[in-house]
């Protein structure tokens, strides 16, 4: 499909979203990457009701594993159990947020970020997990922004794809680094483009 048939469509459906929100008259964003701010900032205060205000009542959420949340719904369980049983002491930092509008109704925000305090299934602190998360956004009459679609992906170090193996998905790269060459997560984030 050619890319102005795609914009058509991501129109289209930010125009339909906000015919479908009754309840909610107006977003909580004034421009499209508030809805990223507004993300970070509700996540550190662990507030799943404020995640799901971002998000149209029929909005999609992709999560890292590739979960698709269908609803504003299930966007605000799905992160309330997070909190409660994953990210209670966990911290959110945006890296970069980058905004692309699609014409005057309809918008892309793209963000980098680092997550700190996640607990593993045994309650004890995991490492510092980077990624990227990405919203389309829709223009509501008052002028206000809600995202109709999200989709949060990790971007693990030292990959560049993924590999199943033994019912496993494990990140890998292909891309050769001499043996003798060790480098910092910082080194490593920088090289692949973080």
């Amino acid at each position: 499909m050619g890319i102005k048939k795609q914009l058509k469509q991501v129109r289209k459906l930010a125009a339909a979203s906000t015919k479908l929100l009754p309840e909610q008259e107006h977003g909580p964003a004034r421009q499209p990457s508030d809805l990223a701010v507004l993300f970070g900032d509700a996540w550190d205060r662990r507030d799943a009701d404020a995640i799901a205000a971002l998000f149209a009542d029929d909005a999609d959420f992709i999560n890292v594993v590739g979960l698709w949340w269908t609803s504003r719904l299930s966007i605000e369980r799905s992160h309330r159990m997070g909190f409660e049983r994953i990210f209670g002491r966990s911290t959110l930092t945006l890296d970069s947020i980058g905004e692309r509008r699609l014409g005057e109704s309809a918008a892309v925000v793209t963000v980098k970020w680092t997550l700190e305090g996640q607990l593993d299934p045994e309650g004890d602190p995991a490492d510092t997990r980077v990624g990227i998360m990405s919203f389309v956004a829709a223009k509501l009459e008052d002028g206000s922004w809600l995202a109709v679609h999200a989709q949060n992906t990790d971007a693990p170090f030292n990959a560049d794809t993924m590999l199943a193996r033994d019912n496993d998905l494990r990140p890998t790269s292909y891309i050769p680094v001499a043996p003798d060459v060790v480098l910092s997560p910082d080194e490593e984030a920088r090289l692949a483009g973080l």
